[in-house]
């Protein structure tokens, strides 16, 4: 953080539908651009590892298999830079298939947080393929890429400067979406950090006003959108 400020990115790489191989390619290289700019956290859209446009390839195992090797591939090659990035990719959970985004940090996968409300008007025709979130509890553990994982759609993710949450797409359009229970999470976490901070009220005193006011916004909730 720099005068209060994270450094986000929304990238949009080329993408070639159900080649993960390609897409992992360009997704890398805007990591690494990203990083070298100082950029702190990196947003990719939704199901940018297999596009989002697979149709009925969705059901082969085939390509949520190289979907996966891809993620895997991505993790291990950035795992020595500090920039957290957020990928679009399908999921297999207990056999049902999720629409999901995945965010890691220097080879470990923090957590994936599957998409809620699947559009299936007009051209959109997600439940043909994808589950919603809410067949699934809140949260659970999952294995990816050989890694025990968190995922929910309550995740919550702290870095020393920020707490950001995440939705997918059509979930921001939802007369409740689950950034309305992400922010209600985020203000309880908040107001408890408030509390424990009154109870060392001499240390907020020799801190002085200015301190307080970047303790606050460390604490505050962001949202990324991903569509």
């Amino acid at each position: 953080m720099r005068f209060g400020f994270v450094k986000v990115a929304a990238a949009v790489p080329a993408v070639k539908v159900a080649d993960c191989k390609f897409n992992a390619q360009q997704t890398e290289k805007q990591i690494v651009i990203a990083d070298g700019k100082g950029i702190q956290i990196i947003v990719f859209p939704e199901l940018n590892l297999t596009g989002y446009s697979c149709g009925d390839l969705f059901a082969q195992s085939l390509l949520l298999e190289q979907a996966e090797l891809a993620l895997m591939q991505i993790v291990n090659n950035t795992r020595q830079l500090d920039i957290i990035s957020i990928v679009g990719m399908p999921v297999v959970v207990n056999s049902t298939l999720m629409n999901c985004a995945v965010v890691f940090q220097k080879g470990k996968i923090l957590g994936i947080v599957p998409k809620t409300y699947l559009p299936n008007y007009k051209e959109f025709y997600e439940k043909r393929w994808f589950t919603s979130a809410v067949a699934h509890p809140d949260s659970m553990n999952v294995r990816l890429c050989g890694q025990v994982v968190p995922m929910g759609t309550n995740l919550l993710f702290d870095t020393p400067d920020v707490c950001f949450g995440i939705e997918l797409c059509e979930d921001v359009w939802a007369p409740v979406p689950p950034s309305s229970a992400l922010a209600l999470k985020a203000l309880a976490r908040l107001s408890n950090y408030h509390y424990y901070e009154h109870q060392q009220v001499h240390k907020l005193l020799s801190f002085g006003k200015k301190s307080l006011h970047h303790l606050e916004f460390q604490c505050q909730p962001y949202l990324f959108f991903v569509h």
